[in-house]
């Protein structure tokens, strides 16, 4: 079987590796734009603050793919796909046979029609190669703008103040991490960014970058002005869906996946941010994962696994606060319960969305203690009504639930 895989990110290396430990004979290779190997994109924070170098951050180095049998080619772009002959067409006019195909190519940085997008100083961040040129920048600025107050843009804003950059994140929403978060969290974690001197502007929406042919600032739809040398936008990603579409795979706002992975084109599979499922478009590492682990199995035994959702679970730092959330997060009809815990002093937050006594949703902002109890009895569809008074305290004991090995 000779398996072609595009795409380097969490999908398309979590696929190769699945595909190789259950069929070692099978021929495995993978074919991407990028220069690097795959790193998790989260670390690029780390990249841009100079915590960290390119090599620091890949997730797997070359002896490990050596050992896998998993080839990875580097700066190859693919042009087309011939799904009848079962080939792909390269930049380079080389031509790859393949016997089944798996789109993992993710997805880009979406940048929105702001008038002045297009001036010196104005950048996205998805790639390593986009931290460094930042990196490089900022060594003649002093005042960095970040559009957008989501996951990646405020730990933008983070490694830009760890620069020495003075920073202020404009966030169109009323509220910081909207997806992630409630008022109550969203609250608690804005001040403890503007106490390591971060400027944020909610519900402001950026209608101008102003300057000549360099930034100068934004202007906000109040009309406000604010002035700044470096714009990064991190207003989110939209799949990478040309090169399906041009090669005649469905596509809608990502490319069209049945609960087999299966694209409308025999043969040719999708996995990670490129999918779009049930008209979800999920973009979040969990999704990616979990149609990597489905589609390899089904490219091998012919479509034995089905995929049905995955909850929306985010666990990871937030301008150096843990922070984990999952399912519903802002319930909005009655049928929701919701406790909470909240320890300003500390900056913790905790929140559980029951529904008839079950563990439907999660907040847990600055403190760890209880994630994997948590995400058990969510999996589990526990009843906890008897303990609903007492499970956010710290010294709850989630032995006493039942069984959580």
């Amino acid at each position: 079987m000779n398996i072609v895989i595009v795409g380097n990110g969490v999908a398309g290396i979590t696929a190769a590796r699945i595909i190789k430990e259950k069929d070692p004979k099978s021929n495995v290779s993978v074919y991407t734009e990028e220069n690097h190997h795959y790193y998790p994109r989260p670390r690029l924070y780390d990249i841009l603050s100079g915590k960290a170098e390119p090599l620091d951050i890949y997730m797997f180095n070359e002896e490990w793919y050596a050992k896998k049998g998993i080839k990875v080619n580097l700066n190859k772009r693919v042009l087309r796909i011939e799904a009848e002959k079962k080939e792909l067409l390269l930049e380079d006019n080389s031509i790859i046979h393949f016997d089944k195909l798996l789109l993992a190519n993710g997805a880009s940085s979406f940048v929105p029609p702001i008038k002045g997008s297009e001036k010196k100083g104005t950048f996205t961040l998805r790639s390593i190669k986009d931290a460094l040129i930042i990196k490089k920048y900022t060594k003649k600025t002093k005042k960095s703008i970040v559009i957008g107050g989501g996951l990646l843009g405020l730990e933008f804003a983070s490694s830009l103040r760890t620069l020495g950059q003075q920073v202020t994140v404009v966030e169109l929403f009323s509220r910081l991490l909207p997806r992630q978060l409630d008022q109550d969290g969203s609250k608690l974690l804005n001040d403890r960014i503007s106490s390591q001197g971060i400027n944020i502007f909610l519900g402001a929406k950026t209608t101008e970058i102003i300057g000549g042919q360099n930034v100068s600032g934004i202007l906000l739809d109040s009309g406000q002005k604010i002035s700044g040398d470096l714009v990064l936008i991190s207003a989110g990603v939209r799949p990478n869906i040309t090169l399906a579409s041009k090669s005649g795979i469905k596509v809608n706002r990502g490319v069209l996946v049945d609960q087999h992975l299966k694209t409308s084109t025999d043969n040719v599979y999708a996995a990670g941010d490129i999918t779009e499922f049930e008209g979800k478009l999920y973009g979040i590492i969990p999704a990616a994962i979990d149609q990597a682990n489905i589609a390899a199995v089904n490219m091998l035994e012919n479509e034995q696994k089905i995929y049905n959702s995955t909850i929306p679970t985010s666990t990871l730092k937030v301008v150096g606060i843990d922070l984990t959330s999952m399912g519903i997060v802002n319930p909005e009809e009655k049928k929701y319960e919701e406790i909470k815990r909240i320890d300003t002093q500390n900056s913790i937050y905790k929140k559980l969305v029951l529904e008839k006594g079950k563990i439907v949703g999660a907040i847990l902002l600055g403190d760890r203690k209880g994630v994997t109890s948590i995400t058990k009895l969510m999996a589990q569809k526990t009843d906890i009504t008897k303990y609903k008074e007492e499970i956010l305290n710290d010294d709850f004991n989630y032995k006493k639930i039942g069984d959580l090995t």
